[in-house]
């Protein structure tokens, strides 16, 4: 397995759940206008928390085997089929 924690199936200790948006940002090599206004929509699948936006790596991944939608509303639909 790589040693890049994004990388892993599974969180474990060194890798989180959520990450934030310069680490997401990073992880899909997206400037910050960019993540900012497709996270705005909903486009990229990520959650409110406080004043901040967390991002789940898997949910990542997901999105971008999807095709990398931007529609409003498109990171709701990754979601949800990665539940089946």
């Amino acid at each position: 397995m790589a040693s890049d924690p994004t990388s892993q199936a599974t969180p474990t200790a060194s890798a989180p759940f959520l990450i934030d948006a310069v680490a997401a940002r990073k992880l899909l090599c997206m400037g910050v206008r960019r993540m900012w206004s497709l996270s705005i929509c909903g486009a990229i699948p990520s959650k409110k928390i406080g004043k901040s936006r967390r991002y789940c790596p898997e949910e990542l991944r997901a999105w971008v085997r999807a095709g990398c939608p931007t529609d409003a509303g498109a990171g709701a639909r990754v979601r949800k089929g990665m539940a089946r």
